[in-house]
């Protein structure tokens, strides 16, 4: 029960926010463990799939995570055959971060009950709702979330490859 003494009006978005976030990380917490694998091999998979062909650097960016952070968790993606090193199309030397299949089809697992949860709830909600919803996160992420869809877009445009951006739509 919330503690009715306290006057911020936000103690139950927050904890409502924090129960939807568990259940929303949950889903695909036992997928992961079947894989011996953590949140952080599951957020490399998730951003890789949205935006193919980012650098170790941009990825870490993204993430929030330095090089040493990074390192092992990517490691073990690339020497499990889940992500594919490759050189850069315009700049051979820029090494870019792929899904293989095998990565794309287990993002794709580790999803498919995050995508359900979501699908219902905004499903249940209404599309005002939803709308609504993502006009809270906007703000919520602020700039890292303008400035990675940014990158996206501007990385779409110079690959022009859509073969690249396959995961995003399945």
């Amino acid at each position: 029960m919330l503690d009715p003494s306290r006057p911020d009006a936000f103690d139950r978005d927050f904890t409502l926010f924090y129960f939807a976030y568990r259940a929303f990380t949950g889903a695909a917490d036992d997928a992961l463990a079947e894989h011996g694998m953590g949140r952080a091999h599951h957020r490399i998979l998730t951003f890789l799939a949205y935006s193919p062909g980012m650098s170790v650097g941009e990825l870490c960016d993204t993430l929030d995570l330095t090089k040493q952070a990074i390192n092992a968790p990517l490691r073990r993606l690339i020497d499990e055959d889940l992500v594919r090193v490759a050189p850069g199309a315009k700049d051979r030397r820029r090494k870019e971060l792929h899904l293989t299949d095998r990565g794309a089809a287990l993002e794709r697992t580790l999803h498919a009950r995050q995508r359900a949860l979501f699908h219902t709830a905004l499903q249940q909600a209404g599309s005002t709702a939803a709308e609504g919803w993502r006009a809270v996160l906007a703000p919520l992420a602020g700039a890292d979330w303008s400035a990675f869809t940014a990158a996206v877009a501007d990385r779409e445009r110079t690959t022009g490859d859509d073969e690249e951006h396959h995961t995003r739509s399945t």
